[in-house]
């Protein structure tokens, strides 16, 4: 198994076919040996551990022929994801590859159904194996821990696998080659979170047909909103500390729900006129940008300079980021049209550079964008309902679970405080109680530290304003018909509402640089432990970066960094 996972690394598919030849005559062999014993798993208590072999050596044997399945998919397009083997697409330009794939993914969705199939297989064995009987440990490794991570991942593959096929299907019309897309891409400058990314900062038009992507315009948001003609009450909160009058198409994002704000959005953006009709709306963050220069390396962009990924020491933070923010917002003395007109033209600039990249490099993008999508970097809003409902299926579209098991996602939006969510630490811990009657108390305590010195913030200065107080009203999402006990270390008093089918825990606090904030909440759970679920679901805000959680259930500790969306197994 160590030699796949090599061969895998290594990306030499016909050594994985063959080390997967060999682990499935080394599977068969130790069928043989075990086969006598079986009836042992009978007797007490030794029996379980018989069982347990078998359950093992059935999902191994699953694995095995799920493995072979996929390599057998992937043989032809090995080139392409960067794969020695014998792939089809040897000739051509990278752009070229990439539309034979497109034009053939109607054949490897059968394939898919069929992985599908084994891993089910391989998941219903595992999930009759109680790793809590292994809690031992075994060349410095704890089986218990390592038989837990690796049935939490199966389960998730099977579970994302399932999904997968509708959405392979759908991606060549993605890609237009059912005919022409047009995609706005929404820039989200999530060093001034909002609650779905951060603030949309720019937008940008893409066009894709017969799987060929092209950047067309490109504009500041404030170009939009002077054609927008609404005079909208915009939420309190927006209108507190923003202290804006109206509405506008640029605050658009207060909901911790994309598809919520998306739908707002372009009912008043498709009446604009002058606009083009767009097909899907992608929201994407520094992050990704980050991501794409890490690999594709330093990028000149006519008539902006060239941008980089490398640590800028202005701001310790990637020098594109710094230089975007030094062309878009440092006060001048003059009139500069479209500022933010740079991010067309480097979206040209990366979308040349990736077709043109070596063939080892595409596995390193679409390893990039796969982390970014999982890490709600980029999301994406369809107006065809069929796209919309599969990117809903597979978690791409930064909604708010609908689940009435337990609950937690903590939503900030910075409404004023420049850029400071650029140098703020999240820390996160959840205490628990439970009563003599059942009744389940949570304590939840937010710390937020602001690691970097204030900016020098006076327009008369002319300097960059990147870090600064900041006046963040922050939602705590919880189960429907939880009640707040106490609040401590707000700025306002902590207001209870409901939203997107939760209650929620509003409230006000002021983060200054080089400082820390510490908030608190007690609530109770509207179940108590006879009839509370048995799953525990914590959503990751759409653009935030990874806060750290400590998170105490009844029957253990979980500590871990917020990189996704996460669920756990209760035991009550």
């Amino acid at each position: 198994a160590e030699k796949a996972q090599n061969n895998f690394s290594s990306q030499d598919l016909a050594g994985l076919r063959g080390t997967l030849r060999e682990i499935n005559v080394q599977i068969e062999s130790i069928n043989k040996v075990y086969s006598p014993f079986s009836n042992l798993k009978f007797i007490p208590f030794g029996g379980r551990y018989m069982a347990d072999g078998q359950h093992l050596l059935i999902a191994a044997k699953a694995g095995v022929e799920a493995a072979d399945i996929m390599v057998e998919a992937i043989e032809p397009y090995a080139d392409v994801l960067g794969f020695s083997g014998e792939g089809s697409f040897t000739g051509g330009t990278a752009e070229d590859r990439v539309i034979a794939i497109l034009g053939t993914l109607d054949k490897v969705a059968p394939k898919l159904d069929d992985v599908s199939e084994k891993l089910k297989i391989v998941d219903g064995e595992l999930a009759q194996i109680d790793e809590n009987r292994y809690n031992f440990a075994f060349k410095e490794q704890n089986i218990a821990e390592k038989a837990k991570k690796a049935k939490e991942t199966i389960h998730s593959i099977a579970v994302s696998l399932k999904d997968a096929r509708p959405a392979i299907e759908v991606l060549p019309k993605i890609a237009g080659m059912e005919g022409e897309k047009k995609y706005m891409v929404l820039f989200h400058n999530d060093g001034e979170l909002r609650g779905t990314g951060g603030f949309m900062t720019a937008y940008g038009i893409l066009r894709v047909d017969k799987g060929k992507v092209a950047a067309e315009k490109s504009s500041d948001i404030y170009d939009l909103d002077s054609k927008f003609k609404e005079r909208l009450q915009p939420p309190a909160p927006i209108k507190k500390y923003l202290k804006v009058p109206y509405w506008y198409l640029r605050d658009m994002n207060y909901s911790p729900d994309f598809k919520q704000n998306m739908d707002l959005f372009y009912s008043y953006y498709k009446n604009i006129k002058g606009e083009p009709k767009i097909d899907g709306i992608i929201g994407v963050d520094t992050n990704f940008l980050v991501s794409l220069l890490k690999i594709l390396g330093p990028t000149d962009v006519p008539g902006f300079g060239r941008f980089s990924a490398e640590t800028d020491p202005r701001c310790n933070c990637p020098q594109v980021v710094y230089q975007l923010e030094l062309i878009a917002d440092r006060p001048v003395g003059t009139v500069v049209e479209n500022r933010k007109g740079s991010l067309g033209p480097m979206m040209r600039e990366i979308i040349f550079k990736a077709y043109s990249a070596p063939k080892p490099w595409w596995d390193d993008l679409l390893r990039a964008f796969g982390d970014d999508v999982s890490a709600k970097h980029i999301v994406f809003y369809f107006m065809d309902e069929n796209l919309q409902s599969i990117a809903e299926k597979l978690n791409i579209a930064g909604r708010i679970d609908n689940t009435e098991e337990d609950y937690l996602m903590i939503v900030d939006s910075n409404f004023g405080g420049a850029k400071s969510n650029l140098f703020i630490k999240e820390d996160v811990s959840q205490e628990l109680t439970i009563g003599n009657d059942g009744t389940i108390t949570k304590k939840l305590t937010v710390t937020y530290t602001n690691t970097a010195p204030p900016s020098n913030c006076n327009l008369e200065a002319g300097q960059l304003c990147l870090n600064a107080t900041v006046p963040d009203v922050v939602r705590v999402y919880v189960p429907k018909g939880s009640k707040l006990v106490e609040a401590i270390g707000f700025d306002d008093q902590v207001e209870v509402k409901e939203d997107l089918g939760k209650t929620v825990l509003e409230g006000f606090v002021r983060i200054a640089p080089q400082s820390s904030t510490k908030t608190i909440y007690t609530y109770t759970l509207p179940w108590k432990t006879s009839s509370s679920p048995k799953n525990f679901l914590i959503q990751k805000q759409v653009g935030k970066e990874t806060p750290h959680y400590k998170i105490e259930l009844p029957d253990r500790v979980e500590e871990f960094d917020l990189t996704t969306d996460k669920s756990f197994k209760i035991n009550w």
